[in-house]
């Protein structure tokens, strides 16, 4: 069944436009989807349209509901996102905001069971041993943890992280996509992530959408995306793209290509 929908989506800026006629590819329970474009390119536009804090044209739905129908309330009751910028560093400790976070959003669990959803989460994005420290003493990264544990506390159905990785070492991009892998698993929720690190895009995601100047360059599956001429036309680079014993892809980067050479070429 169906989880997400969006199709035509268009969206200005004052005068300008911005997004032209983006449709992504249908998701259902589980799905992860990877939203991958160079900078400008269009993806926290997309982003900020799907999390309704922005207007946008076109056709967007949960569950065969389309967006427009919701509330603003009961949009935001289904929908977590989690923006570019961590939480800023202050005298709040995490399990402080994290806590009066749920509390503003009224979520229903009493106080045992919202302890009990902070102490997991908390473990599993390595956060237990500053989680009584104060912000203001975390590293960038650290932070960044904390406002995906603000996202997930919702348990959503749909999950939206604009670059959740972009201020992690290697080891925790992959620890923090296997957790969204295994939230949206358990949950039957869905994740749209734009991220910049093609490798893991490729194995972490179901689906793929590049985007480049507003537009869809190309949406499916990682292989059908991922190809040296779509990676040569959007990000400028030559590339190998070779298949994994288990049915993924990888992708290496072998080389910048010239933006003026590769524009005349096309």
């Amino acid at each position: 069944m169906t989880r997400f929908q969006a199709q035509g989506v268009s969206a200005r800026y004052g005068r300008t436009s911005v997004l032209f006629d983006v449709s992504l590819p249908d998701l259902a329970a589980g799905q992860v989807l990877g939203l991958l474009g160079p900078n400008a390119s269009g993806k926290s536009t997309l982003m900020r349209c799907l999390s309704r804090e922005m207007r946008a044209e076109g056709h967007i739905a949960l569950d065969g509901v389309a967006q427009r129908e919701h509330s603003h309330r009961a949009w935001r009751d289904k929908v977590a996102a989690m923006p570019q910028s961590p939480p800023s560093p202050s005298a709040l400790l995490p399990t402080e905001l994290v806590w009066s976070t749920a509390r503003a959003l009224g979520l229903d669990l009493s106080n045992a069971e919202l302890s009990a959803r902070i102490e997991a989460l908390f473990d599993g994005l390595g956060l237990s041993a500053v989680a009584l420290s104060p912000l203001s003493t975390l590293s960038g990264g650290k932070r960044q943890l904390v406002g995906l544990a603000l996202a997930l506390i919702r348990d959503p159905a749909l999950l939206l992280l604009d670059e959740p990785t972009s201020a992690l070492d290697l080891h925790w991009r992959m620890v923090v996509l296997d957790i969204v892998r295994a939230h949206v698993g358990q949950s039957g929720g869905v994740a749209i992530a734009a991220l910049h690190d093609i490798d893991l895009a490729a194995r972490y995601c179901d689906r793929l959408a590049l985007l480049s100047g507003g537009r869809i360059v190309a949406a499916g599956t990682p292989a059908e995306v991922l190809t040296p001429d779509n990676l040569a036309q959007v990000f400028h680079v030559e590339t190998e793209v070779t298949a994994r014993p288990d049915g993924g892809i990888t992708v290496q980067l072998l080389r910048p290509l010239s933006v003026l050479r590769h524009e005349i070429a096309s």
